[in-house]
């Protein structure tokens, strides 16, 4: 009788090395990956910023927040489990009201045009500080609006924002579930 071996498919431990990264962490990495793609296209593929540095922001503030509406939302939310505070928020299009899809779609155009003021305000603080402490004149830029440089401070920003709305959204909607509760007990009482 021949003794069969078990040998595993090399493809196996592919894929059970991706499947131990956090849907998160996968979801991070293709945000990171869009918004620098988008700023390739808008900040070094058109001739915007160079007169007024606000359009530059506006616009990839525009084009992030359709991108993140039209293009990156629904194919995040259809294919990862999204998780905050414990619990699954992917809520598919159909479940939302109108009112509700509106206001979120709107938010998050705030706030990417909030997290694009702030990755520009930090390009101008780096910059500065670069000139400061070494011999540059103030006509040159070290650190020119790049790809790379960008993606990762909008996702720096828009993380730390993500978080600060996701704590206070927990916090309002635990005082809100208080409050009805001592509603409901007092009217108990009565």
């Amino acid at each position: 009788m021949k003794e069969e071996r078990n040998l595993s498919n090399p493809n196996e431990n592919k894929k059970s090395i991706l499947s131990k990264i956090p849907d998160g962490v996968k979801v991070e990495f293709f945000r990171w990956w869009f918004v620098g793609a988008i700023c390739f296209f808008i900040a070094w593929g058109t001739d915007l910023g160079k007169n007024d540095p606000f359009d530059l922001v506006f616009v990839l503030a525009l084009v992030i927040s359709f991108g993140h509406i039209l293009i990156f939302n629904p194919i995040v939310y259809g294919m990862f489990d999204i998780k905050r505070n414990g619990k699954i928020v992917n809520k598919k299009i159909g479940e939302r009201r109108v009112w509700e899809g509106a206001l979120m779609k709107t938010l998050d155009f705030f706030q990417c045009l909030l997290v694009s003021i702030l990755v520009y305000g930090a390009y101008e603080g780096i910059n500065r500080m670069i000139i400061h402490f070494s011999d540059l004149t103030g006509t040159t830029v070290p650190f020119p609006i790049e790809p790379f440089g960008y993606a990762t401070l909008f996702l720096t920003f828009y993380l730390i924002i993500s978080f600060i709305v996701n704590k206070l959204s927990l916090l309002i909607s635990n005082i809100y579930r208080k409050h009805q509760e001592r509603k409901n007990l007092e009217s108990k009482e009565r």
